[in-house]
């Protein structure tokens, strides 16, 4: 794949400062990632985003920090080469999304300043978690690499370490995320908040969680900190939900989804309903559009390009086409008045993927998709 050219970077660069007027796009780079982000995995992986954590990639380790990873010769190759228009390793991922008008991951990284620090981190920290979903795997669901890839427990590699050089980063975090296995299932996840709260309190901690959790000490974090949420869920029908989110309990999770939804109105916090279509699931993408504009939260779509078997991005044409025409046409059926941009959310992934998908497959065999 081909850097873009010159034309396709300019047009880019107008499409990030459009995106969002909140946005800081810096044009020098067509990716900010390098510049303001730290992508930690349960392994110890360190990348600029979850897209470059390659074999070859940092490890956080007492002997090997934070501070060490940030100025390290890894992120300065990713800045270099995006500065000099040079799309490598997994950056080539965003290159084609651009020159395909697709909304590219590096286009997340533009809200957040570009300073000496890092002004976001992303923790994946634990495999821990409670749900064993078909699309997940045992890195990030201990339940997985339990009972379906029967292999030992995942060694923790984050200490108390990592948590005291958390403390120089804290201060000049504009937004800390927790993704995978559940975060409100760790007790690492806890600490840090406890921490934020002390030396940071106002800053935004967003949290990717499946919703299932919430306790005690799930609400002392969300009473102390800046807590926003990215609930995800799959599936609006009980049976299919129990089929993708094994382990999960649909009346439980729209029971507290109620109580995270209450809480983000009455504190003024964002609450994204996560999104990941799929084979098992697409035909449901427009009920989500009206579920979250009923309960006035925002919708957002992942991309699944792992299994390969649950994918949509690989199917013959003929499949593809069904699922365009389908989304498509129940996509008419929404008012263009859209309060929360969730709307414009749907279209994107109707018009923009599954078209792109549609118009670049062609005739192969491949595994059959469920039909409704």
């Amino acid at each position: 794949m081909s850097n873009p050219t010159p034309k396709e970077l300019v047009a880019y660069n107008l499409k990030r400062q459009d995106h969002d007027h909140r946005f800081v796009v810096d044009v020098r780079s067509p990716c900010n990632a390098p510049f303001n982000n730290m992508y930690f995995t349960t392994e110890g992986r360190v990348g600029p985003c979850w897209l470059n954590l390659l074999p070859d990639s940092e490890f956080w380790s007492p002997n090997r920090s934070i501070k060490d990873i940030w100025f390290g010769d890894t992120f300065n190759k990713y800045r270099t080469a995006l500065k000099q228009g040079n799309f490598i390793d997994q950056c080539k991922v965003c290159s084609k999304n651009i020159k395909n008008n697709i909304w590219p991951l590096a286009m997340a990284f533009d809200p957040f300043s570009v300073k000496e620090y890092p002004t976001m981190l992303e923790l994946e920290l634990s495999n821990q978690c409670n749900l064993e979903c078909v699309m997940c795997e045992g890195r990030l669901s201990s339940g997985i690499r339990k009972n379906r890839d029967k292999l030992p427990a995942l060694p923790m590699v984050y200490n108390d370490s990592f948590v005291e050089q958390l403390k120089e980063f804290i201060p000049y975090l504009e937004e800390l995320r927790f993704n995978g296995g559940e975060p409100f299932a760790q007790k690492i996840v806890y600490d840090i908040c406890m921490e934020v709260a002390k030396l940071n309190p106002s800053l935004k901690i967003t949290m990717a969680t499946n919703g299932t959790i919430l306790n005690k000490q799930v609400r002392q974090i969300l009473d102390k900190c800046n807590i926003h949420l990215n609930i995800s869920i799959d599936s609006l029908d009980k049976d299919n939900y129990g089929k993708i989110r094994v382990n999960g309990v649909f009346d439980d999770l729209i029971e507290n989804f109620i109580e995270f939804r209450d809480y983000c109105h009455k504190n003024n916090r964002v609450l994204s309903v996560m999104i990941n279509p799929m084979r098992d699931n697409w035909w449901e993408m427009p009920d989500f559009l009206e579920f979250c504009d009923k309960h006035k939260v925002h919708l957002w779509f992942n991309t699944i390009h792992h299994p390969a078997n649950l994918a949509l991005h690989n199917l013959e044409r003929d499949k593809l086409s069904v699922i365009y025409t389908t989304l498509n046409s129940r996509l008419q059926d929404f008012p263009e008045e859209d309060p929360m941009g969730n709307r414009k959310k749907l279209n994107h992934f109707v018009n923009n993927q599954v078209k792109v998908w549609f118009e670049n497959s062609r005739e192969k065999k491949v595994i059959p998709i469920i039909t409704v």
